[in-house]
């Protein structure tokens, strides 16, 4: 399983999360956030560092963008949900762990009555559990009518960019939402 080695950081005032799946620091992590009446929701590639008492630079971003576009909270999940900095550290695709991923994002997003998502999830660098994994979660979405917006351009594979990528300047607001 991969190691996580990113660098931590602290939350930005009032916005440690109060939503952890699960709770305990481990190998996985299925969901983290801080509920809110209308989050935002964002769908990256799979969890790094951050935890209940540190953050992480991807999940800031995500903070500060929810902020951008007046959200009252925020919500990541990930195509898999197995720690690591780097992907092409993580195991072999597990299809009981991909399974729960999926419930829990579905869990969610019905109970929330989501009705979009943002796309951040970069490049799977043919990576083969994050190729299945997409296509499993993009499945799910369209099955539950969710829809999946993104912020610049689309990547040359065809995926959104992830909240760090370097390639473009994004402006991650709401006049510049598009839809996959």
């Amino acid at each position: 399983m991969g190691k996580v080695t990113k660098n931590i950081c602290s939350y930005p005032q009032g916005e440690k999360p109060n939503y952890i799946i699960p709770k305990e620091y481990g190998p996985f992590r299925y969901a983290i956030g801080r509920i809110g009446d209308d989050p935002l929701v964002a769908i990256c590639m799979n969890p790094s560092a951050a935890k209940e008492d540190f953050s992480d630079a991807t999940i800031n971003r995500i903070i500060n963008v929810s902020k951008r576009l007046n959200k009252d909270g925020w919500m990541v999940f990930n195509l898999y949900p197995e720690r690591a900095t780097k992907a092409s550290d993580m195991g072999t695709y597990d299809k009981d762990i991909a399974d729960s991923n999926l419930d829990i994002i579905k869990d969610f997003l019905v109970k929330n009555e989501i009705d979009e998502v943002w796309g951040a999830w970069g490049n799977s660098e043919n990576i083969s559990t994050l190729v299945e994994a997409k296509k499993t979660v993009i499945a799910l979405l369209k099955e539950i009518n969710v829809r999946v917006y993104y912020f610049g351009t689309l990547t040359n594979e065809g995926n959104p960019r992830h909240p760090l990528q370097r390639n473009e300047k994004l402006v991650l607001d709401n006049s510049n939402k598009k839809y996959l």
